[in-house]
C-alpha cells in the first residue's frame, strides 16, 4: 500500500497501483477538491508501531513485570495516534480512488465568484450592444415605436446626437413636373413639380437633381438643389415632409443662353 499527499492541503491518502494507472495518476483531493498527480507525491506507508512494555527499576537483582501493562486500554494492534489520523484520511482516499473515472468526465465547477464576474461582463457587453443599436437605428425606432421616442431623446441627450427624420427614397415620388422658358425674363427657365411622400410618417425632404439636355438628350448642365433651395418660403424644414402629403415647388433656373431643349429631374437622399 502506498500513500500520496495532496500538495494543496497536505492531506494524505492511501492508493493502489491499479488506481494510479486508471488516469495516469490523476486524482482529486476529497478534502479541498484540488486535482493533482498522485504519482508525483507518493510516499511509503509508515509501519504500524508496536507497543513496548516499560519495565520498572530492578530491586535486589530481580526483574519484575509491571503490575499493569502500559496502554492496556488500547488494542494490541492499534496504530499510534498520528498513524491513526493517516488511516482515517486514507479511508477517504479509497472512496476517491474508486471515483477516478469521474475526474476527467466531470471537471470541478468554476468558482462562484468567477461565474458572477463572467455573467456581469456578458450583461455589460449586451447592454453596450443594445445602446449602440439604438443609436444607429434611432430614426427607424422613433418611427416604428413612437413610445420609445422620449427614451431615445434622453439617450441622444447623453450622447450629444439628434434623432433625424427617416429618409426612405422609395416612398417619395415626383408626381408631375414641367420646365419651360419664362415669358418675361430672358434666359430663365421655370421649373414646376409636385412631390409626394407616400409613407405614413414624416420624412426628411429629398434633394433634387435637375439636368438640362440638348436635342440629342445629352447633358448640358446639371444642378443639385438642397431642400432649403426649393422649399416655399416659410416652410419648416425641421418638421419634415408630412406623411401622405404633397408639395408643390416653383423654381426659376438660369440657363445662361444654352438653348436647352429638354430636362431630367430626379430626387435622392445623400
Amino acid at each position: 500500500m502506498m500513500l500520496t499527499r495532496c500538495p494543496t492541503c497536505s492531506t494524505a491518502f492511501r492508493v493502489t497501483p491499479e488506481q494510479l494507472k486508471a488516469r495516469a495518476g490523476k486524482v482529486r483531493c476529497g478534502h479541498c477538491n484540488a486535482v493533482f498527480n498522485a504519482l508525483e507525491t507518493l510516499e511509503d506507508a509508515p509501519p504500524v508501531a508496536q507497543a513496548k512494555a516499560v519495565l520498572p527499576p530492578a530491586e535486589d537483582g530481580v526483574t519484575e513485570p509491571p503490575s499493569e501493562p502500559p496502554h492496556a486500554d488500547a488494542p494490541p494492534d492499534a496504530p499510534p495516534p498520528a498513524l491513526q489520523a493517516e488511516a482515517e484520511k486514507s479511508a477517504e482516499g479509497e472512496s476517491i480512488g474508486i471515483l477516478l473515472e469521474e475526474i476527467d468526465a466531470t471537471p470541478p465547477r468554476a468558482p462562484r465568484g468567477r461565474l458572477i464576474a463572467w455573467s456581469a461582463a456578458a450583461l455589460l457587453a449586451l447592454g453596450v450592444l443594445v445602446v449602440q443599436a439604438a443609436h444607429v437605428f434611432r430614426a427607424e425606432l422613433a418611427v416604428s415605436q413612437p413610445e420609445l421616442r422620449p427614451l431615445l431623446e434622453d439617450l441622444c441627450g447623453l450622447l450629444e446626437c439628434d434623432i433625424p427624420l427617416p429618409r426612405k427614397a422609395e416612398f417619395v415620388s415626383i408626381e408631375a413636373s414641367d420646365l419651360h422658358p419664362d415669358a418675361q425674363k430672358k434666359n430663365l427657365l421655370v421649373l414646376t413639380a409636385t412631390l409626394k411622400n407616400r409613407a405614413p410618417f414624416a420624412q426628411g425632404y429629398p434633394f433634387l437633381e435637375v439636368t438640362l439636355t440638348d436635342t440629342g438628350d445629352q447633358a448640358m448642365v446639371r444642378k443639385v438643389l438642397a431642400p432649403a433651395e426649393y422649399l416655399p418660403e416659410g416652410t419648416d424644414a425641421q418638421a419634415g415632409f408630412a406623411g401622405n402629403a404633397e408639395l408643390a415647388i416653383h423654381l426659376w433656373l438660369d440657363a445662361g443662353g444654352l438653348g436647352a431643349s429638354g430636362y431630367r429631374l430626379y430626387l435622392f437622399y445623400p
